[in-house]
């Protein structure tokens, strides 16, 4: 049986001033020019990748999140072909290099799931200009995959 985690909206706020002064300062122009694996696909479509085994796959609703506004996202694994006992977190890059970490829920660091889960992003106003990846990392059975959709958000 696949169990569906619903979450609650919660705020993804990313781009607090501290943060973000060092990850401008610490991103060179070599990193800002890696393309995210996912650039290409369609919102709405589905993103995956594996690493032996286990498979993920994610569906943003948009490359292109409205600031204070739900963004629904929905994230799948399988590990053999069966539903994964997976742990996931968020990472959240800005120009090739971590700005921020969340995690799925209501900031539960140690967050696990069994074949899929549901949730929603809140972008803040700060995050707006700035061109950054969300990077699903979904880690299970001695395996990592790591799902890369580039966003921008807008107002």
């Amino acid at each position: 049986m696949q169990l569906v985690v619903e979450k609650k909206v919660r705020a993804a706020y990313l781009l607090a001033g501290a943060t973000l002064a060092a990850a401008l300062s610490f991103a060179s122009s070599a990193q800002a020019a890696k393309l995210a694996s996912c650039a290409s696909i369609s919102a709405g479509q589905s993103c995956g990748a594996s690493s032996g085994p286990l498979t993920a796959t994610m569906v943003p609703s948009t490359h292109h999140p409205k600031v204070n506004a739900p963004w629904p996202l929905h994230v799948t694994a399988t590990l053999m072909g069966k539903p994964a006992h997976a742990r996931a977190i968020y990472q959240f890059l800005f120009g090739g290099a971590v700005v921020s970490t969340q995690y799925p829920g209501k900031d539960n660091k140690h967050f696990t799931f069994v074949g899929s889960f549901n949730d929603n992003l809140v972008f803040p106003k700060t995050a707006v200009g700035y061109p950054l990846t969300l990077q699903v990392v979904i880690k299970d059975g001695g395996r990592t995959v790591n799902l890369d959709w580039p966003i921008d958000t807008v107002k």
